[in-house]
């Protein structure tokens, strides 16, 4: 009885520790890459789009960039034309960065899957009569080639996932044998 407990166990700790090494960690942004994408939300679209860079260490939103926004003022439609450029770069912390939060610009998003990127934008005209406002604006970028080169991802990181299912089968597998060792050698004694 007490051989199988333990198989039970050891069991049971093995699948443990695949399932935990099987979970995906958050999205990372791609360490030097371009992203590209559109601005949705607008009353009627076309609603623009953004363009922007992660720093080489991927720590970074540099040159974030909205195109062709278009907005509201008391009197009729107004548009945000050519780029609008976020002046400042964005630290990036987990999947997530910003908000950047500039009387004029306010921008935030992050990387929920590899090569893809989401947030929200907002642009405004405050201190110019009639004032410009985009409101709050949803964008979506995904991961794009610069002047004809793909931005291929950093596959040099660590292959951390793949060892630590190894190591876990291994264990399982050393846990079972000895388990069943424990239990042959009592049961011919």
């Amino acid at each position: 009885m007490k051989a199988i407990r333990i198989l039970g166990l050891a069991a049971a700790g093995a699948t443990v520790v695949l399932l935990l090494s099987m979970l995906p960690a958050l999205a990372q942004p791609i360490a030097g890459a371009y992203y590209g994408g559109e601005i949705t939300g607008c009353d009627e679209p076309p609603c623009g789009t953004v363009h922007f860079r992660v720093s080489p260490a991927g720590s970074q939103v540099q040159d974030f960039t909205a195109f062709d926004v278009p907005g509201h003022k008391p009197d009729g439609d107004c548009l945000f034309s050519g780029p609008q450029v976020y002046p400042d770069d964005l630290g990036i912390v987990g999947d997530s960065f910003g908000p950047g939060g500039l009387d004029w610009y306010q921008v935030s998003g992050s990387f929920p899957s590899e090569g893809s990127a989401q947030g929200t934008l907002r642009l405004t005209v405050p201190g110019q009569p009639p004032p410009c406002d985009t409101g709050v604006l949803d964008w979506t970028a995904i991961q794009s080639a610069v002047g004809g080169i793909a931005v291929l991802p950093d596959v040099s990181g660590s292959p951390a996932p793949n060892y630590i299912s190894l190591a876990g089968l291994a264990a399982a597998a050393l846990v079972a044998l000895t388990a069943g060792g424990w239990h042959a050698r009592g049961r011919f004694r």
